[in-house]
């Protein structure tokens, strides 16, 4: 008899200790447990904030840098050493003599195309379009609107690797009316007069419904916009010598 309570005792004790395990085993699961979710709630957050932060990286990147247009329209007088001849150039009065075309050189005669000459008409025609109030109003709003719908066609290429439509060199006139070294001559500087008509015609692409330049100037401007493209026209109808030429 004793020793069955012996036995009775010893499996009830065995029963108490693997209860105990077992209770101690489930306590540390939890803890695990508790400490892996907060753990992954940390890194959620981290990756969240870190996309976030990413997303707004991107966005700033995307703004193309503001451009604040102030066209220049004084042209200083120059002198420069021409074939060991110092020659004098004053504005709106053309060449120097020394190195100045007759019309007969530079107007479209007798089938005979015109060539690129300034003359002083031209450098008259070039500074009344600077000057336009109008120009100066329709930089400000429609470059910055130009460049940054070109930054957002171009998802793919850094901002700062873009090229500005337009930048304040192109309407300055000491830029945009240059001497050329090897005649001697002024003239009118490529690049600049590339940039304003790609510029314009941009604005107002004649294959286009709606003209761009009334989302960025308006509806009501156009009548502005047309007498700025015909200044714009008349200088380079005037400078490259299109149209009606001399007879015999």
């Amino acid at each position: 008899m004793n020793r069955f309570i012996v036995v009775v005792c010893f499996f009830i004790g065995l029963l108490l200790l693997a209860s105990l395990l077992w209770l101690k085993r489930t306590d540390n699961l939890s803890t695990h447990s508790l400490n892996t979710d907060q753990q992954l709630s940390e890194n959620v957050a981290e990756a969240t904030s870190t996309n976030i932060e990413g997303a707004n990286s991107q966005i700033i990147e995307r703004t193309f840098p503001r451009k604040q247009f102030q066209p220049k329209t004084d042209w200083s007088d120059k002198t420069m050493d021409f074939n060991g001849t110092q020659l004098s150039y004053k504005f709106g009065e053309g060449n120097p003599s020394e190195a100045a075309l007759l019309p007969e050189q530079y107007l479209p005669r007798n089938g005979k195309q015109g060539m690129p000459y300034v003359t002083a008409k031209a450098e008259y025609q070039l500074k009344a379009f600077l000057s336009d109030k109008n120009l100066l109003e329709l930089l400000n709003k429609c470059v910055n609107y130009l460049n940054d719908n070109m930054a957002a066609q171009n998802p793919d290429i850094p901002v700062n690797q873009m090229v500005s439509v337009l930048d304040n060199k192109d309407v300055d006139i000491e830029n945009y009316l240059i001497i050329d070294k090897e005649t001697g001559r002024k003239m009118i500087n490529p690049e600049s007069d590339y940039r304003m008509n790609d510029f314009l015609n941009t604005l107002n692409n004649p294959l286009t419904r709606s003209p761009v330049v009334i989302e960025c100037f308006g509806l009501n401007r156009m009548q502005d916009f047309d007498e700025l493209q015909r200044k714009f026209h008349a200088l380079g109808r005037e400078y490259t010598h299109t149209g009606k030429g001399m007879s015999e």
